[in-house]
């Protein structure tokens, strides 16, 4: 039992209630196919641009290690001179002798004095 009859449609209504779902199915599948190629665009770009961003990185931190290795060879380098300097004995004699202020018989040291850190005041000039 019904309380309230169901209408008959006659078939243009029929087909005009077929129309307006086909449009309304088509506006939702449009949506969905816009949302579903955002969603693809942002998958596609974060596997492209990954791997480019970890590569500018990697390239940006090759420099900087290219750096670091060329700093420490130029240390290695002064190392490796200081001492061959110290294995040399006359080196080794005048730098023991300077530290130590020591001079051989027959021998003078002279030391200049450090500069002082005041500064000369400027001598007053007279009208002339």
């Amino acid at each position: 039992m019904r309380i309230f009859p169901r209408r008959r449609r006659n078939l243009d209504e029929r087909d005009a209630l077929r129309v307006q779902r086909s449009v309304g199915i088509r506006g939702v599948l449009g949506v969905v196919a816009v949302i579903l190629l955002v969603v693809v665009a942002f998958i596609a770009s974060m596997v492209v641009l990954s791997p480019l961003f970890e590569l500018n990185n990697l390239r940006e931190e090759k420099v900087t290690v290219l750096k670091q290795l060329e700093q420490a060879r130029r240390e290695e380098k002064m190392a490796q001179d200081r001492y061959h300097w110290m294995m040399d004995p006359e080196y080794f004699e005048q730098v023991a002798r300077d530290r130590a202020n020591m001079a051989k018989d027959g021998e003078t040291v002279i030391r200049r004095p450090a500069p002082s850190a005041e500064k000369p005041a400027p001598e007053p000039r007279g009208r002339d």
